[in-house]
């Protein structure tokens, strides 16, 4: 099982992955970071984002649940 520290870091690079403008925000980017308000991210880019997801951690997520993550570290306790 993966730490919350390595969770982390391997988001950051499907963050990077999904929205690569914003790169240099996501590198400097903590669990408390906003995935709309502060890295920009659109219905698009969280489309990108939840695949990747999915697909590098071998998890499906409820369509309900996608709009519940404001931060990093949301993303990070559903994983």
């Amino acid at each position: 099982m993966l730490t919350r520290a390595e969770i982390f870091e391997k988001l950051k690079d499907i963050l990077i992955f999904a929205d690569q403008k914003n790169l240099e925000k996501i590198n400097g980017c903590t669990e408390d970071t906003k995935l709309v308000t502060e890295l920009g991210f659109n219905s698009v880019s969280v489309l990108y984002m939840v695949i990747a997801i999915e697909e590098s951690f071998g998890i499906v997520f409820d369509n309900a649940t996608i709009g519940d993550f404001e931060t990093i570290g949301d993303v990070i306790t559903y994983i």
